[in-house]
């Protein structure tokens, strides 16, 4: 397309140009005649005595106009590579300062001093929820399989149309200035400054790893005294990894799309260990919001099979299946779908896009 955007260009020059020259003195003609086929004739060039000088400029006109298509050509490769986000992806941005303090799994503090009676389970209890899958979940699943291009591409569609993608901000009426959420992967705040703004939950935590993205946080969330911060991310294991930070300032960056071997270090802790510092089995949680760029499948797994998933009243989170890294998303994704399904029931589903879930005992 653009090859015959710049032959148009270029053809229209040369169009151009004839018409100049022809259109002369008289007595004087500069021509290029042209063959049938397009091509130039082996005659191409007729000059007539005397009027040298003025078939130079028409040669430096033609110059100037085939050396402004090429300069229209690399414009408009360059303007639209902008806004591939394939190649934005592949820009490595500053990795940001480390706030060592922050970035490690002791400082976790326990919310039940924060927390009154009302939200805090006195037993703790945490059910175990290690049990295989019933011939009737087994076939469930391998539905959701089967059915996985379709329904992602529905799910995707309709999501991202107009203003359908806010339902994860302005679903969640029912909190209040005493709920508690989690959110895990703040990213650069939008969802946790919508629902922050309409809301005013008593107590927002923000997780997130990159941290060039953890310092917008911190500037963002400075005045105000109800979020709380962590610079690490979530995982079923600690491990570290170093990678490049990439996209819009490293909202796009994921371990889980090649991108191991960078210079920039990125924490994960064992999401049981962080629950329980948090005081989760004592606590009961209005949301958990997950958007990790691949990290959903490694939390929601631990959260399920240690019971700790139903300490939360609703489970929102985002699905990424086709980040090239990640092992069997699409299976693992319709095996969660099944296991979630014990304790809660879909609020609203954008099928391997966005969707959240909400506990069978809240009405």
């Amino acid at each position: 397309m653009r090859e015959c955007g710049s032959i148009f260009v270029f053809g229209a020059a040369v169009k151009y140009f004839e018409r100049r020259t022809e259109i002369s003195d008289k007595g004087l003609r500069c021509t290029y005649p042209v063959s049938e086929r397009g091509g130039w004739t082996s005659d191409g060039l007729v000059v007539e005595k005397g009027n040298r000088m003025r078939a130079q400029q028409g040669l430096k006109l033609a110059l100037v106009c085939v050396s402004g298509a090429a300069v229209l050509w690399l414009w408009v490769s360059w303007s639209r590579s902008l806004n591939d986000p394939t190649t934005l992806t592949m820009k490595s941005q500053p990795c940001g300062n480390i706030t060592t303090g922050l970035s490690r799994i002791e400082s976790v503090s326990s919310l039940l001093p924060k927390r009154s009676p009302k939200f805090k389970n006195q037993e703790c209890a945490v059910p175990n929820q290690v049990r295989k899958l019933s011939n009737k979940e087994k076939h469930l699943k391998s539905r959701c399989v089967e059915n996985f291009k379709r329904d992602h591409a529905r799910g995707a569609g309709e999501f991202w149309k107009g203003e359908t993608q806010y339902i994860r901000h302005k679903h969640h009426r029912y909190l209040t200035s005493q709920s508690l959420v989690l959110d895990i992967g703040g990213n650069k705040g939008e969802d946790a400054d919508a629902m922050i703004q309409a809301y005013h939950p008593g107590i927002y935590v923000i997780l997130e790893p990159i941290s060039s993205l953890f310092t917008l946080l911190v500037e963002k969330f400075k005045s105000n005294e109800n979020v709380v911060l962590y610079n690490f991310g979530l995982a079923a294991k600690d491990s570290k990894f170093y990678v490049n930070v990439l996209g819009h300032g490293g909202d796009a960056t994921s371990v889980f799309e090649g991108n191991k071997g960078g210079n920039c270090e990125l924490k994960v802790f064992n999401t049981t260990n962080f629950m329980y510092r948090l005081g989760v089995p004592c606590l009961d949680i209005d949301l958990i919001t997950i958007n990790c760029e691949g990290c959903e499948f490694e939390i929601l797994e631990t959260l399920i099979s240690s019971g700790l998933i139903s300490k939360f009243r609703h489970v929102q989170f985002a699905t990424h299946p086709l980040l090239s890294h990640l092992e069997k998303p699409v299976q693992r994704y319709c095996e969660i779908q099944e296991r979630l399904a014990r304790t809660h029931v879909i609020d609203y589903q954008f099928k391997f896009c966005w969707e959240t879930w909400k506990r069978k005992d809240i009405s």
